[in-house]
């Protein structure tokens, strides 16, 4: 689940095992809309700094970029040389990078404007469940499978 920024809409989005995003009224709680495009399960949901746009992690190895306003998916972050899920997604207070926690015990910092892996993280012994950006974007925090917790700053 993902909640909008309160200064942008009332809305949250949730993803999950029928590879969708949907985006519910938090006044009706009905769902407003619903976007595909994922190949398997979503594992991980985060609203943009815009809050006009959501960022997902899924076990079909992608990180893909959805715009709420145009219904569509803007890109889909994605090497050949991944060939595991990806489990946990964040982006920078910018917008202007993602982080994403692997099943190959890897975080990979992208940058979305480009499409382009732009480093890769190593340091965990097992899967990267969590990732989140510190709200001034100094810092990265990851948490694993194999018990810890890294700040990458």
């Amino acid at each position: 689940l993902a909640v909008c920024p309160p200064d942008v809409g009332r809305v949250f989005a949730s993803a999950g095992c029928d590879r969708t995003i949907r985006f519910w009224d938090t006044r009706s709680g009905l769902c407003s809309h619903i976007l595909d495009g994922h190949e398997a399960d979503v594992n991980d949901i985060r609203f943009m700094p815009t809050g006009d746009a959501v960022v997902t992690a899924s076990d079909d190895g992608t990180c893909r970029l959805f715009d709420m306003r145009a219904n569509q998916e803007l890109i889909s972050l994605s090497k050949k040389s991944i060939l595991f899920p990806s489990c946990s997604v964040d982006v920078s207070p910018s917008g202007r990078l993602l982080f994403a926690g692997y099943m190959d015990h890897t975080v990979r910092v992208w940058d979305v404007l480009k499409g382009k892996n732009l480093a890769v993280l190593m340091g965990h012994d097992s899967c990267v469940t969590c990732v989140r950006v510190s709200p001034d974007g100094t810092a990265l925090c990851s948490s694993s499978w194999d018990g810890l917790i890294k700040i990458w700053a």
